[in-house]
């Protein structure tokens, strides 16, 4: 900060320029943040006039390596090392620095990285034309604080579409709106699970599940999967869990519809244990063989079922809108940790989902895109069995937006995630889907987001590289 001394012997121009001389020297101020400002705002700042400011440079003007100062780098070696809680060190994240600059996506380009969507099908037009619409007639009412629960006509459009097309059976008083079902996941835990102890999930399973669980504090015990979906213990000397986290509808990773009777004796075994089942519901609408498959909630006469869904993949990510169907039960309890997390998402995006969900947008579309998907889906199997089937076994799903490739040989593995690196491509390794160790290697690649054009090109360039690392 610049203070100048009208009292002082010192004349003000020279003043002016000796603190911002020693304020680049300090790196008080660095490249990336800061700017000098013009000779008009400083000297209406300051109190003095433009010839004094002015002086302050002509007279005495900063080198060019103090006006391009950095701050000077510090030691990397602390003498002290960084307290953090358990809970820190227990999140099974390694990115660090410059990895978090960038969403999970990656950069953008044919990476056929999964779970990635058409955003440039997403109607903005239309969304933007509701949003003017709702600031009109809502105005300052949607700048201020809003309820923890969320919208009021978001959720009846919700609770709405939950019944008609997902098979649940509740009412608006029972959906609260999340930040997205990473969030739902942390409310539902944290209102569940005391520290240590268990919460199950599928192995392999969705990684974010497994951060979000350890960060609350839960012991997280990996159940194995097979064609029914995850295997239920029935007789174990282990502690009993107090959540499952299940996705019923279609199995992440590998895609398979849990059967109706293992849902059945999932339910019976939550409440023969006192425990809830989190029913993760994602990619439900992205089925591609035969209707939706009614949700697990909707089977539930005991309240044991804590539905989640998204519009992340319906609609984009960066919305940030979510949903928790909750047993009546734990709905304040839920409602109240939501509003110490962050207490609501923003009233202007809720407000225009309703209308676009209430005016029929939403189920345009998700109707619209699944048919995009579909036939993207199809163009991928057959590019990818046409150039790739010598080293991979394209495992074809009925419902999501990636396929498992199961390689073919083991020990391709390490020179096939080099391809991939060296072409820019970045299909996921099925091993961070596992707590335990995978059996057979495979790589999951999407499909959604790109065109028909890029899903040639860029199956193309990997089994190009490919053969000529392998031959």
């Amino acid at each position: 900060m610049i203070r100048l001394d009208r009292n002082a012997a010192e004349p003000l121009h020279q003043q002016l320029y000796r603190q911002i001389r020693d304020e680049l020297v300090s790196a008080s101020v660095n490249d990336s943040t800061s700017r000098l400002p013009s000779s008009r705002m400083l000297a209406a700042d300051l109190g003095i006039s433009r010839l004094t400011v002015n002086l302050a440079f002509v007279a005495q003007p900063l080198p060019e390596a103090y006006l391009s100062a950095r701050k000077p780098k510090l030691d990397r070696q602390l003498e002290h090392p960084v307290r953090l809680s358990n809970r820190v060190w227990d999140i099974p994240d390694k990115r660090v620095g410059r990895d978090f600059d960038l969403g999970i996506a990656g950069a953008p380009g044919v990476s056929f990285v999964p779970a990635v969507t058409a955003l440039d099908e997403f109607p903005i037009e239309i969304w933007e034309r509701l949003r003017a619409e709702v600031l009109a007639k809502k105005g300052a009412h949607l700048l201020q604080y809003a309820s923890s629960r969320g919208d009021p006509d978001l959720r009846k459009a919700i609770a709405a579409y939950s019944c008609d097309y997902r098979g649940a059976r509740c009412h608006p008083d029972q959906i609260i709106i999340t930040a997205g079902t990473q969030q739902a996941m942390m409310i539902a835990a944290t209102a569940l699970v005391n520290r240590g102890e268990v919460a199950w999930i599928e192995d392999p399973g969705f990684y974010q599940a497994r951060r979000a669980f350890l960060f609350a504090g839960a012991t997280v015990v990996p159940r194995p999967i097979d064609r029914e979906g995850i295997v239920i213990a029935h007789r174990s000397k282990q502690a009993p869990p107090k959540i499952i986290y299940v996705t019923p509808s279609h199995q992440f990773p590998l895609g398979m519809t849990m059967s109706l009777a293992r849902r059945a004796a999932l339910i019976d075994f939550a409440r023969e244990r006192d425990a809830y089942i989190f029913e993760d519901d994602h990619n439900s609408e992205f089925r591609f063989t035969g209707p939706p498959l009614p949700c697990l909630q909707g089977l539930d006469n005991s309240g044991r079922v804590i539905y989640a869904g998204t519009m992340s993949k319906i609609l984009y990510p960066s919305l940030r809108i979510g949903y928790l169907l909750a047993p009546e039960q734990l709905v304040d309890p839920m409602i109240k940790i939501r509003a110490v997390m962050d207490q609501h998402s923003p009233a202007i995006d809720q407000a225009t989902l309703a209308r676009f969900m209430t005016e029929g947008h939403f189920l345009s579309h998700i109707k619209r895109m699944r048919k995009l998907y579909s036939d993207r889906r199809d163009f991928f199997v057959e590019q990818f069995n046409s150039l790739l089937k010598k080293h991979f076994v394209l495992q074809i799903p009925e419902a999501g937006l990636h396929f498992v490739a199961w390689l073919r040989r083991k020990a391709d593995l390490p020179i096939i995630m080099r391809v991939c690196a060296d072409v820019g491509i970045r299909p996921s390794p099925l091993s961070s889907c596992y707590m335990k160790e995978p059996l057979q290697p495979a790589l999951t690649f999407g499909f959604a987001a790109w065109t028909r054009a890029q899903i040639r090109e860029g199956l193309m360039k990997f089994a190009s590289a490919l053969e000529a690392k392998l031959k």
